[in-house]
């Protein structure tokens, strides 16, 4: 049974509340999901095939991520865009899959985007107890609920959307717990933590101050050189490991990474038939 363990010390936090060391759900530990190959590719999740060539630029995006492990101990990446519907929670999940397919590590896609949770939506899940739930500290949420896909070995932590005060709810001290959490979990953890456009609020700039690297989501013909200048005066170089550059033609670019034939999701309220992929 997950338990939360008050630290011998008891500090108080700044919010108010007390620090708790948080045992992380698990691979072992999560409800299982029906999933296959079919519902992968309706999904539009290619990262978990690697016969299927839209499965490449994941492929190498994840070698990348596992030369900057090695190099500088960098587990915890955070996934941003400057603006909303450029696809950030399609890499996020792709690129999730894909480093799951190594055996050697245990791969856990975390949905931060509080308010909207496309990358919850686009898994399918329905969460017994979602993050939200967990950092709004109600009654039997102690733990987020951690799914899995059968077949594969990704665990997933969803939350679910909705019109909150996200960035209070990531700044207090349950948010502390689960990061701090994270960052103590074994070194052959790694974390993909699906955040909210950098410039649609400050929850963002909120939590990776607590990563170790992060991600940015660009889209050829609608991101503008100035966003990215932005979000990266904004967030800071030295955590920079990359900038994905979906809808990209010409294949892999060399300062960053192409992606090409997505179909994005949107930030904020969807109308019937939105398809949040």
């Amino acid at each position: 049974m997950h338990r939360l363990r008050q630290n011998e010390d008891n500090d108080v936090t700044a919010d108010g509340g007390r620090t708790a060391e948080l045992k992380l759900p698990a691979l072992a530990d999560a409800v299982v999901l029906p999933w296959d190959s079919a519902i992968s590719k309706s999904k539009h999740v290619y990262g978990f095939d690697s016969l299927d060539p839209r499965s490449r630029p994941f492929n190498m995006m994840r070698a990348k991520l596992h030369e900057l492990r090695h190099e500088r101990r960098w587990r915890l990446f955070g996934v941003v865009s400057a603006t909303p519907k450029v696809g950030k929670s399609f890499i996020t999940a792709n690129l999730a899959a894909s480093l799951s397919r190594d055996p050697q590590f245990e791969t856990t896609a975390v949905d931060l985007d509080l308010r909207l949770a496309s990358l919850t939506t686009l898994f399918g899940i329905d969460p017994k107890v979602g993050i939200r739930a967990y950092l709004e500290n109600r009654p039997s949420a102690q733990v987020p609920t951690a799914y899995a896909l059968a077949g594969e070995r990704l665990t997933i932590w969803p939350t679910v959307a909705g019109a909150v005060r996200s960035a209070e709810l990531l700044a207090n001290s349950r948010a502390e717990a689960m990061l701090q959490a994270m960052r103590a979990s074994p070194a052959n953890r790694l974390f993909m933590i699906d955040l909210p456009p950098v410039f649609a609020n400050d929850d963002a700039a909120t939590v990776l101050k607590r990563l170790d690297a992060y991600l940015v989501v660009a889209e050829e013909g609608r991101t503008t050189q100035r966003e990215l200048r932005d979000v990266i005066d904004l967030l800071g170089s030295d955590q920079l490991a990359g900038v994905v550059l979906n809808k990209y033609r010409g294949g892999l670019v060399s300062e960053g990474y192409g992606v090409d034939h997505y179909y994005a999701a949107g930030y904020g309220t969807t109308e019937p038939g939105d398809d949040l992929r």
